[in-house]
């Protein structure tokens, strides 16, 4: 068989094996971001579109989208099938890029690219980073073809393809912004050295024509030009990513070594241990000149990472990217490109072998004990098949290295596939279909949010029957009509929707005997009962004490205050809160006064606002205890759960419901923050609520 078929047969292998990782290990939709732009795609089809959604200027995805479920209908298949294609262009362009250094090289740039875990993660999401991905890698293939090919060098179309590739990107997603300072930097490279003149011109002019019809069309769509940018900026809103907005520590830490991190725990930097390794070679410098196709991908890797972590995207102020790794997946086919040259390389002469286990040795000492296994999945298996290989004089075993190196490249996704298979999530969609659209005519079903939201999209937004799935707490049972009601519990869209056991409503932590079970699946923590009562005692419950405690004037009854602690410089409401130190202002009340009025349990509501610097191990605290320290009752929740930016006032509630069976007369209910750390944190506005009910 000729080189060129082997070569596209390891093409071939590498696409059927992310049909496979769908085929095996598919984890199904987060709920949220990617079945809004579900919602959106199956809108387009019927002639509805949302303008006021940022979202719905994603076009590439938006309409891909919406292509696959006219052609297949609203289904995982369709939803999966354009990330395919776009994973496929992915890797045809890594291929067309290695392909002149042989198919050993080809066979582990692939894997690289393929491989990592967040790249074959996404390939089957309806994302538009993966979108990006493409864009980048597209963008860079032309600038190449016009530098080095010279039978392909066509600079108006080159360029004008550079233009309509970044113009892809922007299009899918803003992030294509972090790709900016790179094609800055390629284009002043190419201008201070007076070369590719025309190629560079033609992309300018092509991107200014091609800008002008997008700002034109979006005009005739929403009669604002520059509609996307006044949505982007309406939609917005404070969070851990609004680096502008929280303290100068908080983006230090952002730009200092959390980007880094982020990367090194989701195994973004396997690549770069070769190109690392590469730095520790004589007249380095030279392969910044991007004289040769690997000079210029080398290059490009360690700018694109750079850039990722000190780009701003904000035009009026210092903002870099969010810490989410789905931002960053232009990196690792880009980055693939020349380390799988580098390891060629290494496997051919042992080119390098200092540098590289230097490095490996080094992301394997720091990767122990650290989440996701990595150590044992990835840093640990390649410092060690590396270290081994030196010692290997003997050139029969080179497919042995490779096949036990695309194994080691394949670990990461083999755990992502046995914890996917442990979810079931086919299991829980064949659950929906059965148990209630074959079963009912009709219902509400209650549930959490990101079942909600995947119910809702398997029921086709309203067009598969009269289902309507509503989340805890949005909703009024009084307004519901007279359709069956649900009550659904499910573990994993519970994860997905961020809500702890303690946060669940009253009547889904305590079933009330009115509620039959009519299905469960108990090792996937998956339960359907028809829902006949709803019991919110923190809501119905007789009230029985109500205080607050503002800061602003004496001390309320019950409370506990040290009025040194009252500041000035920081406040949520009024003009005094509190600082912090290891206990808060406590609330302290005599059991006696709900037990002697014989209530069967108690409703306990905190509710603060509080104000921190950076990251805190601080609680809200709901004890009972008698004068000499003795528990009766203890429950803490954590403030960081409850924080969406430093630096700024957040609200925290916390409600515990206590039988009294138990409990002495003489014990103190006691509500306090529990600054454990004594982290820099204030106080205010914090209040009780106590209510009886049976």
């Amino acid at each position: 068989m000729s080189n060129k078929k082997v070569a596209y047969l390891i093409l071939i292998a590498h696409f059927l094996i992310v049909l496979l990782y769908h085929g095996v290990g598919y984890l199904g939709h987060f709920g949220f971001d990617d079945l809004v732009y579900a919602k959106l795609a199956h809108g387009l089809n019927h002639g509805v579109t949302d303008f006021s959604d940022h979202f719905s200027f994603r076009f590439p995805l938006i309409w891909g989208t919406a292509l696959s479920y006219r052609i297949f209908g609203v289904g995982d298949l369709a939803s999966a099938v354009p990330s395919f294609i776009i994973t496929g262009l992915i890797l045809w362009i890594v291929f067309k890029i290695l392909f002149p250094y042989g198919n050993r090289t080809l066979l582990i740039g692939l894997s690289l690219a393929c491989f990592s875990q967040w790249m074959i993660f996404y390939s089957d999401k309806i994302m538009p980073d993966i979108y990006v991905a493409l864009s980048v890698i597209a963008s860079l293939y032309f600038i190449y073809k016009e530098k080095f090919i010279a039978h392909k060098k066509q600079p108006i179309i080159n360029g004008c393809l550079l233009s309509c590739s970044f113009l892809f990107g922007f299009m899918a997603k803003g992030t294509i912004i972090l790709f900016v300072p790179v094609l800055v930097i390629l284009f002043l490279a190419d201008f201070f050295r007076k070369r590719q003149f025309k190629f560079w011109l033609a992309a300018a002019i092509c991107m200014a024509v091609l800008v002008a019809g997008y700002s034109g069309y979006i005009w005739y769509l929403t009669g604002e030009p520059f509609a996307r940018v006044s949505v982007i900026a309406k939609n917005s809103y404070l969070n851990f990513c609004s680096y502008d907005q929280q303290s100068t520590t908080v983006l230090l830490k952002r730009i200092g070594y959390q980007f880094f991190e982020l990367i090194f725990i989701n195994n973004m930097l396997t690549g770069y241990v070769f190109l690392l390794g590469f730095l520790f070679r004589k007249n380095i410098l030279q392969n910044f000149r991007m004289e040769t196709p690997f000079s210029f991908f080398y290059t490009v890797a360690i700018l694109l990472l750079l850039s990722a972590n000190f780009m701003t995207i904000s035009f009026s102020d210092y903002v870099p990217m969010c810490l989410d790794i789905r931002h960053y997946l232009f990196i690792p086919p880009v980055m693939a490109i020349p380390a799988a040259i580098i390891i060629e390389k290494f496997i051919s002469n042992k080119e390098g072998a200092t540098g590289i286990l230097t490095i490996a040795f080094l992301l394997t000492i720091l990767s122990y004990g650290k989440p996701e296994l990595i150590f044992w999945t990835q840093y640990f298996p390649l410092f060690g098949l590396f270290f081994l290989w030196i010692f290997i004089k003997n050139k029969k075993h080179h497919k042995l290295f490779i096949g036990l190196l695309i194994i080691t490249l394949l670990l990461p996704a083999i755990r992502a596939v046995k914890y996917a298979r442990s979810i079931h999530f086919r299991t829980q969609r064949e659950m929906l279909k059965k148990e209630i659209f074959e079963s009912y005519d009709a219902a509400y079903i209650i549930t959490n949010p990101a079942q909600a939201n995947l119910g809702n999209y398997y029921n086709v937004f309203g067009d598969g029957g009269d289902f309507t799935f509503l989340p805890y707490g949005q909703y009024d049972a009084d307004t519901l009509d007279d359709r069956k009601k649900l009550l659904l519990i499910n573990w994993y869209p519970r994860f997905l929707s961020n809500i702890s056991y303690e946060r669940l409503p009253y009547y889904v932590r305590n079933i009330d005997s009115e509620n039959k079970l009519l299905y469960d699946y108990e090792s996937l923590g998956i339960y359907l009962y028809e829902l006949n009562k709803i019991t919110l005692p923190d809501i119905s419950g007789n009230l029985l004490l109500k205080s607050k405690q503002g800061f602003e004037s004496d001390t309320p009854v019950y409370w506990q205050e040290n009025l040194q602690r009252r500041t000035t410089s920081i406040k949520h409401h009024g003009n005094h809160a509190e600082q912090l130190a290891e206990y808060s202002s406590t609330f302290i009340v005599s059991m006696k006064n709900f037990i002697n009025k014989n209530p069967a349990q108690l409703s306990i509501r905190a509710e603060a606002f509080t104000y921190w610097t950076q990251a805190t191990s601080a609680q809200l605290v709901i004890s009972i205890e008698d004068k000499n320290g003795k528990n009766y009752f203890w429950k803490g929740k954590d403030i960081q759960s409850s924080i969406q930016a430093y630096s700024n006032w957040w609200p925290v509630d916390f409600t515990v419901e206590v039988s009294l069976k138990d409990i002495p007369p003489e014990a103190f209910l006691k509500v306090f923050l529990w600054n454990k750390e004594t982290s820099e944190g204030y106080l205010d506005d914090f209040s009780l609520e106590i209510r009886s009910f049976e």
